[in-house]
């Protein structure tokens, strides 16, 4: 853990000779803040195994700025993706620019004829995500499907053809997946790191598996939704995430939202895979399943606190997901609980 905090501080060190700001420590993850001459915001960089790592640019700066990403060796991919704002790109030498989008992905293949710089233009805040992949050092650690996968990307496409930059759709999954980052960037223990390490590995699959799916299908849109309109829907996932218990409806977040029932109906489907009633039916078992382990709720408390109005029907549909019902759950749970405070005395 020491060795990949240490990796991380000299290449935000190497990135702090273009900001010019200060590298300095946020809950014990090295940050560098950039410096006030040049805007606000800061960079984040995890250095995970095998050749990856993980980068946030969370930037609101007062003039155009060009970042360059090169590397000494540069068999390296780079996987972008736009959380918030639009960041443009562009290889060194080509006057070529392609702007990338709020929501929207991106593949770039790197060589020493093509070294990849980012573009930030002033006063828009943008957080941007990439996954750089050192492909030497991954392809010696990578276990062997995850090897597969990323030379089948590589080989299916042609580069001399279709070029070095590859713009994808917009995608909701990735952007839901990055937000899983944010607690999860302080790991400081073995078993948080290995959470982000997964999080991170499953937005490179994402990446990968849209990327062939673009070249199967070609770039038409997964869905008839306007880029705001699926804006819109992440909001809506996390309302209905932070709030629960409230009483929605598909009118009620219709009016909310000023999205039509159809639409809403279709931005579930796309994000989620799932009706929006059943979206927020999953969020409150998850909700409940949660208060049931972990507090002294009874069951019909339970029930009640998180938006369900039949305790029978509560009972039915938890005991489909759970395969036992709600009393025996927390008997278990109780049971475990002491068990794990009778080994801590």
């Amino acid at each position: 853990m020491k060795t990949r905090r240490r990796n991380a501080l000299h290449e935000l060190n190497l990135l702090n000779e273009r900001f010019k700001g200060e590298v300095t420590n946020d809950k014990g993850v090295p940050v560098l803040v950039v410096d006030s001459s040049i805007g606000s915001g800061q960079i984040n960089i995890v250095n995970l195994d095998n050749g990856l790592m993980a980068m946030e640019f969370d930037l609101s700066l007062n003039k155009d700025f060009e970042l360059p990403m090169d590397k000494p060796d540069n068999d390296t991919v780079f996987m972008f993706y736009c959380l918030k704002g639009n960041c443009f790109h562009k290889f060194s030498g080509h006057e070529i620019v392609t702007k990338l989008e709020e929501l929207q992905t991106g593949v770039v293949f790197d060589d020493n004829e093509h070294n990849t710089k980012l573009i930030f233009k002033r006063d828009e805040h943008v957080i941007f995500n990439c996954l750089r992949v050192d492909m030497k050092e991954y392809q010696k650690g990578a276990e062997e499907a995850e090897l597969d996968t990323v030379v089948s990307l590589l080989n299916s496409y042609d580069k001399e053809i279709m070029g070095r930059l590859h713009v994808g759709k917009f995608n909701l999954e990735i952007g839901e997946l990055i937000k899983q980052l944010e607690d999860a960037k302080y790991a400081d223990s073995i078993s948080s790191l290995t959470y982000f390490n997964g999080v991170c590995h499953m937005i490179m699959a994402k990446q990968i598996e849209q990327f062939e799916e673009d070249l199967e299908k070609g770039l038409k849109p997964a869905t008839t939704l306007l880029k705001k309109e699926l804006q819109m829907i992440s909001e809506l996932t996390d309302y209905i995430n932070n709030y629960p218990e409230a009483e929605h409806s598909i009118n009620s977040i219709s009016e909310k939202s000023g999205l039509s029932p159809s639409k809403l109906q279709l931005g579930f489907k796309f994000m989620h895979d799932a009706t929006l009633g059943e979206y927020i039916r999953l969020v409150r078992l998850d909700k409940a399943e949660e208060l049931i382990r972990t507090t002294d709720l009874n069951i019909s408390q339970v029930v009640y606190s998180i938006g369900f109005t039949s305790r029978s029907y509560f009972c039915k549909i938890f005991k489909k997901r759970y395969n036992c019902s709600p009393k025996s759950y927390k008997k278990r749970a109780n049971k475990t609980a002491l068990e794990k405070e009778k080994k801590a005395a």
